[in-house]
Protein backbone atom coordinates (compact mmCIF):
# COMPACT_ATOMS: atom_id res chain seq x y z
CA UNK A 1 0.00 0.00 0.00
CA UNK A 2 0.99 3.53 -1.01
CA UNK A 3 0.34 6.66 1.06
CA UNK A 4 -1.35 7.92 -2.07
CA UNK A 5 -2.35 11.43 -1.22
CA UNK A 6 0.90 12.03 0.02
CA UNK A 7 3.21 14.90 -1.58
CA UNK A 8 6.51 16.40 -0.41
CA UNK A 9 8.59 18.96 -1.13
CA UNK A 10 12.08 18.95 0.70
CA UNK A 11 14.65 21.42 0.37
CA UNK A 12 18.45 21.12 1.86
CA UNK A 13 20.87 24.50 1.44
CA UNK A 14 24.05 23.47 2.98
CA UNK A 15 26.26 24.96 0.63
CA UNK A 16 26.29 28.28 -0.95
CA UNK A 17 27.78 29.70 -3.95
CA UNK A 18 28.63 33.43 -2.37
CA UNK A 19 28.24 32.53 1.50
CA UNK A 20 30.73 30.00 1.17
CA UNK A 21 31.81 30.99 5.29
CA UNK A 22 28.45 29.81 6.39
CA UNK A 23 28.16 26.41 4.65
CA UNK A 24 26.36 24.02 7.00
CA UNK A 25 26.92 20.77 4.80
CA UNK A 26 25.04 18.74 6.82
CA UNK A 27 22.13 20.35 5.66
CA UNK A 28 22.29 18.46 2.53
CA UNK A 29 22.54 14.86 4.31
CA UNK A 30 19.49 15.84 6.45
CA UNK A 31 17.02 16.66 3.37
CA UNK A 32 18.19 13.38 1.87
CA UNK A 33 17.31 11.26 4.54
CA UNK A 34 13.99 12.74 4.79
CA UNK A 35 12.93 12.42 1.23
CA UNK A 36 14.51 8.85 1.40
CA UNK A 37 12.51 7.93 4.91
CA UNK A 38 9.35 9.44 3.29
CA UNK A 39 9.35 7.46 -0.32
CA UNK A 40 10.56 4.01 1.57
CA UNK A 41 7.21 1.96 0.34
CA UNK A 42 8.23 -0.07 3.67
CA UNK A 43 7.87 3.08 6.21
CA UNK A 44 5.99 6.15 5.06
CA UNK A 45 4.99 5.11 1.77
CA UNK A 46 4.74 8.16 -0.63
CA UNK A 47 4.94 7.64 -4.13
CA UNK A 48 8.57 8.29 -5.20
CA UNK A 49 7.31 10.40 -7.91
CA UNK A 50 5.61 12.69 -5.00
CA UNK A 51 8.66 13.32 -3.78
CA UNK A 52 10.51 16.14 -4.77
CA UNK A 53 14.60 16.58 -3.46
CA UNK A 54 16.41 19.93 -3.73
CA UNK A 55 19.95 20.34 -2.21
CA UNK A 56 22.81 22.85 -2.57
CA UNK A 57 23.36 23.72 -5.67
CA UNK A 58 20.04 22.16 -7.27
CA UNK A 59 18.24 24.53 -4.24
CA UNK A 60 18.42 27.61 -5.95
CA UNK A 61 16.37 30.25 -5.24
CA UNK A 62 14.46 29.86 -9.04
CA UNK A 63 14.42 26.04 -8.45
CA UNK A 64 12.93 26.20 -5.29
CA UNK A 65 10.36 29.04 -6.57
CA UNK A 66 9.57 26.40 -9.56
CA UNK A 67 8.90 23.68 -7.19
CA UNK A 68 6.59 25.61 -4.74
CA UNK A 69 5.05 26.76 -7.99
CA UNK A 70 4.13 23.46 -9.51
CA UNK A 71 2.41 21.60 -6.52
CA UNK A 72 -1.02 22.93 -7.29
CA UNK A 73 -1.02 21.53 -10.55
CA UNK A 74 -0.10 18.12 -9.18
CA UNK A 75 -2.52 18.40 -5.61
CA UNK A 76 -6.50 18.49 -4.92
CA UNK A 77 -8.01 19.00 -1.80
CA UNK A 78 -7.70 15.88 -0.53
CA UNK A 79 -3.96 15.71 -0.67
CA UNK A 80 -1.52 16.66 2.43
CA UNK A 81 2.10 17.98 1.68
CA UNK A 82 5.41 17.57 3.63
CA UNK A 83 7.55 20.64 3.12
CA UNK A 84 10.35 20.13 5.06
CA UNK A 85 13.36 23.18 4.90
CA UNK A 86 16.98 22.95 6.36
CA UNK A 87 19.23 25.38 6.37
CA UNK A 88 19.76 29.32 7.14
CA UNK A 89 16.97 31.64 7.91
CA UNK A 90 17.85 35.48 7.85
CA UNK A 91 16.30 38.78 7.37
CA UNK A 92 17.12 40.41 4.01
CA UNK A 93 18.21 44.51 3.10
CA UNK A 94 14.35 45.05 2.80
CA UNK A 95 13.14 44.12 6.30
CA UNK A 96 11.65 40.89 5.45
CA UNK A 97 12.33 37.31 6.26
CA UNK A 98 14.13 35.02 3.99
CA UNK A 99 14.66 31.22 4.16
CA UNK A 100 18.32 30.87 2.07
CA UNK A 101 19.13 29.38 -1.19
CA UNK A 102 21.96 28.32 -2.68
CA UNK A 103 22.36 31.53 -4.65
CA UNK A 104 21.61 33.77 -1.63
CA UNK A 105 24.14 36.49 -1.31
CA UNK A 106 25.03 38.42 1.82
CA UNK A 107 24.95 42.48 2.52
CA UNK A 108 26.64 42.64 6.05
CA UNK A 109 24.89 39.98 8.09
CA UNK A 110 21.62 40.63 6.16
CA UNK A 111 20.33 38.77 2.89
CA UNK A 112 20.21 40.73 -0.38
CA UNK A 113 16.59 41.56 -1.13
CA UNK A 114 15.44 39.09 -3.77
CA UNK A 115 18.48 36.38 -3.60
CA UNK A 116 16.43 33.83 -1.15
CA UNK A 117 12.53 33.02 -0.93
CA UNK A 118 10.88 35.66 1.75
CA UNK A 119 8.23 35.09 4.03
CA UNK A 120 5.47 36.86 1.72
CA UNK A 121 6.44 34.72 -1.47
CA UNK A 122 5.83 31.61 0.75
CA UNK A 123 2.62 32.55 2.00
CA UNK A 124 1.92 34.00 -1.74
CA UNK A 125 2.89 30.15 -3.19
CA UNK A 126 1.30 28.14 -0.30
CA UNK A 127 -2.09 30.00 -0.84
CA UNK A 128 -2.50 28.59 -3.51
CA UNK A 129 -2.95 25.07 -2.73
CA UNK A 130 -5.98 23.16 -2.61
CA UNK A 131 -4.70 20.73 -0.37
CA UNK A 132 -6.56 20.70 2.82
CA UNK A 133 -3.83 19.38 4.86
CA UNK A 134 -0.12 20.55 4.90
CA UNK A 135 2.57 19.89 7.26
CA UNK A 136 5.40 22.25 7.24
CA UNK A 137 8.75 21.51 8.63
CA UNK A 138 11.92 24.36 8.99
CA UNK A 139 14.86 24.12 10.16
CA UNK A 140 16.57 27.34 9.86
CA UNK A 141 17.09 28.01 13.66
CA UNK A 142 20.81 28.53 13.91
CA UNK A 143 22.19 31.21 15.73
CA UNK A 144 25.18 29.78 17.35
CA UNK A 145 29.11 30.86 17.24
CA UNK A 146 30.57 27.53 17.65
CA UNK A 147 30.31 23.80 16.35
CA UNK A 148 28.14 22.05 17.21
CA UNK A 149 25.55 24.61 16.48
CA UNK A 150 24.10 24.92 12.71
CA UNK A 151 26.20 28.27 11.80
CA UNK A 152 29.45 26.75 11.84
CA UNK A 153 31.69 29.17 9.52
CA UNK A 154 33.83 31.40 10.63
CA UNK A 155 31.68 34.12 11.49
CA UNK A 156 27.92 34.26 13.13
CA UNK A 157 25.25 34.68 10.27
CA UNK A 158 22.30 35.52 13.24
CA UNK A 159 20.47 32.47 11.33
CA UNK A 160 16.93 33.01 12.90
CA UNK A 161 14.04 31.27 13.21
CA UNK A 162 10.84 31.83 11.00
CA UNK A 163 9.39 34.77 12.95
CA UNK A 164 6.05 33.56 15.00
CA UNK A 165 3.75 36.23 13.17
CA UNK A 166 4.70 33.99 9.62
CA UNK A 167 4.01 30.76 11.42
CA UNK A 168 1.05 32.36 12.19
CA UNK A 169 0.12 33.65 8.85
CA UNK A 170 0.90 30.64 7.32
CA UNK A 171 -2.07 28.65 8.74
CA UNK A 172 -4.28 31.25 6.82
CA UNK A 173 -2.89 29.73 3.60
CA UNK A 174 -5.64 27.26 3.54
CA UNK A 175 -7.26 24.37 5.62
CA UNK A 176 -5.43 21.92 7.72
CA UNK A 177 -2.23 23.52 8.13
CA UNK A 178 0.41 23.22 11.10
CA UNK A 179 3.87 24.12 10.97
CA UNK A 180 6.84 22.92 13.14
CA UNK A 181 9.88 24.51 13.98
CA UNK A 182 13.12 23.05 15.01
CA UNK A 183 13.27 25.17 18.37
CA UNK A 184 11.68 28.10 20.49
CA UNK A 185 12.76 32.21 18.57
CA UNK A 186 15.01 32.13 21.56
CA UNK A 187 16.80 29.11 20.98
CA UNK A 188 19.14 27.46 18.79
CA UNK A 189 19.44 24.32 16.58
CA UNK A 190 22.52 21.96 17.06
CA UNK A 191 23.94 19.27 14.78
CA UNK A 192 25.30 17.12 18.13
CA UNK A 193 27.69 14.80 16.70
CA UNK A 194 25.73 12.28 14.93
CA UNK A 195 25.20 11.55 11.17
CA UNK A 196 22.03 13.92 11.08
CA UNK A 197 21.29 17.11 12.68
CA UNK A 198 19.25 16.26 16.50
CA UNK A 199 16.48 17.56 14.86
CA UNK A 200 15.93 15.80 11.52
CA UNK A 201 17.01 12.69 13.41
CA UNK A 202 14.22 13.15 15.35
CA UNK A 203 12.02 13.77 12.96
CA UNK A 204 13.03 10.99 10.59
CA UNK A 205 13.60 8.75 13.69
CA UNK A 206 9.60 9.53 14.13
CA UNK A 207 8.84 8.71 10.51
CA UNK A 208 10.18 5.38 10.83
CA UNK A 209 8.37 4.67 13.81
CA UNK A 210 9.32 6.12 16.82
CA UNK A 211 5.91 8.17 16.88
CA UNK A 212 2.53 7.04 17.50
CA UNK A 213 0.64 4.44 15.81
CA UNK A 214 -2.75 6.36 14.46
CA UNK A 215 -4.93 3.40 13.02
CA UNK A 216 -1.80 2.17 10.66
CA UNK A 217 -0.99 6.27 10.41
CA UNK A 218 1.80 9.09 11.56
CA UNK A 219 -0.57 11.91 12.37
CA UNK A 220 0.81 15.49 12.70
CA UNK A 221 0.66 15.75 16.67
CA UNK A 222 2.34 11.83 17.07
CA UNK A 223 5.31 13.20 14.92
CA UNK A 224 5.58 16.43 17.11
CA UNK A 225 5.47 15.01 19.94
CA UNK A 226 8.52 12.20 19.16
CA UNK A 227 10.31 14.68 17.32
CA UNK A 228 9.62 17.50 20.85
CA UNK A 229 11.02 15.44 23.18
CA UNK A 230 13.75 13.82 21.28
CA UNK A 231 15.35 17.10 20.12
CA UNK A 232 14.68 18.46 23.62
CA UNK A 233 16.48 15.32 25.20
CA UNK A 234 19.44 15.54 22.63
CA UNK A 235 20.33 19.20 22.70
CA UNK A 236 20.30 18.04 26.91
CA UNK A 237 23.20 15.81 25.98
CA UNK A 238 25.02 18.51 25.29
CA UNK A 239 24.35 20.88 27.84
CA UNK A 240 21.77 23.02 25.68
CA UNK A 241 18.08 23.81 25.45
CA UNK A 242 16.05 23.05 22.34
CA UNK A 243 11.70 22.84 22.04
CA UNK A 244 10.94 22.37 18.77
CA UNK A 245 7.58 24.05 18.84
CA UNK A 246 3.89 23.43 16.48
CA UNK A 247 1.82 26.44 15.40
CA UNK A 248 -2.11 25.47 14.46
CA UNK A 249 -5.56 27.21 14.95
CA UNK A 250 -7.25 26.87 17.65
CA UNK A 251 -9.61 23.82 17.34
CA UNK A 252 -7.80 22.25 14.67
CA UNK A 253 -7.37 19.13 15.15
CA UNK A 254 -4.10 15.93 13.15
CA UNK A 255 -4.37 14.57 9.92
CA UNK A 256 -2.19 11.36 8.75
CA UNK A 257 0.96 12.39 7.21
CA UNK A 258 2.38 8.92 6.55
CA UNK A 259 1.56 5.38 6.58
CA UNK A 260 2.87 3.94 9.97
CA UNK A 261 6.30 1.45 9.49
CA UNK A 262 4.15 0.76 5.96
CA UNK A 263 1.29 -0.59 7.13
CA UNK A 264 -1.04 -2.64 4.50
CA UNK A 265 -4.20 -2.40 6.10
CA UNK A 266 -4.46 1.02 8.09
CA UNK A 267 -7.64 1.68 9.99
CA UNK A 268 -9.87 5.04 10.06
CA UNK A 269 -7.36 7.77 11.47
CA UNK A 270 -8.65 9.08 14.78
CA UNK A 271 -8.52 13.01 14.36
CA UNK A 272 -8.92 13.13 18.33
CA UNK A 273 -5.81 12.73 19.34
CA UNK A 274 -4.75 15.89 21.62
CA UNK A 275 -1.36 17.11 22.82
CA UNK A 276 0.47 16.98 25.57
CA UNK A 277 0.94 19.77 27.75
CA UNK A 278 4.58 19.40 28.05
CA UNK A 279 5.21 20.22 24.32
CA UNK A 280 5.83 23.74 23.06
CA UNK A 281 2.67 24.64 21.33
CA UNK A 282 1.30 27.53 20.23
CA UNK A 283 -2.46 27.62 19.66
CA UNK A 284 -3.33 30.96 17.47
CA UNK A 285 -7.29 32.24 16.78
CA UNK A 286 -8.43 31.97 13.35
CA UNK A 287 -9.05 35.63 14.03
CA UNK A 288 -5.29 36.20 14.34
CA UNK A 289 -4.13 34.35 12.00
CA UNK A 290 -6.03 36.42 9.67
CA UNK A 291 -5.06 39.42 10.36
CA UNK A 292 -1.60 38.89 10.24
CA UNK A 293 -1.98 36.74 6.92
CA UNK A 294 -4.05 40.07 5.87
CA UNK A 295 -1.20 42.13 6.97
CA UNK A 296 1.57 39.91 4.82
CA UNK A 297 -0.54 39.80 1.76
CA UNK A 298 -0.56 43.52 1.85
CA UNK A 299 2.58 43.29 -0.10
CA UNK A 300 1.61 41.71 -2.40
CA UNK A 301 0.45 42.38 -5.99
CA UNK A 302 -2.19 39.98 -7.56
CA UNK A 303 0.27 37.96 -9.70
CA UNK A 304 2.29 37.57 -6.29
CA UNK A 305 5.30 40.11 -7.17
CA UNK A 306 6.14 42.45 -3.82
CA UNK A 307 5.16 46.21 -3.79
CA UNK A 308 8.38 48.02 -2.57
CA UNK A 309 8.14 51.13 -0.66
CA UNK A 310 5.67 53.93 1.09
CA UNK A 311 3.96 55.17 -2.87
CA UNK A 312 3.76 51.17 -4.09
CA UNK A 313 0.64 50.51 -5.68
CA UNK A 314 -0.58 47.56 -7.61
CA UNK A 315 -3.93 45.98 -8.90
CA UNK A 316 -4.47 42.18 -10.09
CA UNK A 317 -6.84 40.97 -11.34
CA UNK A 318 -9.23 40.03 -8.89
CA UNK A 319 -6.49 40.90 -6.60
CA UNK A 320 -4.85 42.95 -4.34
CA UNK A 321 -4.81 46.73 -4.61
CA UNK A 322 -2.10 48.18 -2.23
CA UNK A 323 -2.09 52.14 -1.74
CA UNK A 324 0.31 53.12 0.35
CA UNK A 325 -1.33 56.29 0.93
CA UNK A 326 -4.51 54.86 2.04
CA UNK A 327 -3.68 54.45 5.86
CA UNK A 328 -3.60 50.50 5.20
CA UNK A 329 -7.08 49.96 3.54
CA UNK A 330 -6.79 46.84 1.44
CA UNK A 331 -9.17 45.91 -1.26
CA UNK A 332 -9.52 42.35 -2.27
CA UNK A 333 -11.98 42.07 -5.39
CA UNK A 334 -14.93 44.24 -4.48
CA UNK A 335 -14.63 43.63 -0.43
CA UNK A 336 -12.32 46.05 1.52
CA UNK A 337 -10.66 45.27 4.53
CA UNK A 338 -8.87 46.72 7.22
CA UNK A 339 -5.06 45.85 7.74
CA UNK A 340 -5.16 46.68 11.61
Amino acid sequence: MTFSSGHALVIGVGKYQHMKKHNVPIAAKDAATVAETLQNPAICGYPAGQVTLLTDQDATRAAILSALESLPAKMDADSTLFLFFVGHGVYGTDGNYYLTAHDSQLQGKQIVAGTGVSDAELLDKLRQLKAKRMLLVINACHSGELSPSFDIGDESLDSQSPPQKLAEALLSTGEGRITITACRPEQKSWIGGGRLSIFTKAVVDGLKGGAPNNRGYISAFGLYEHVYHESKEGAEELGQEQEPELTVLKGVGPFPVALYRGASQPGTFDGDESLSEETAVRQVSPEKSQRVYQRYTATLTGDGAIAQGDEAKAVGAGGILIDGNTNGNIVIGNKNRIND
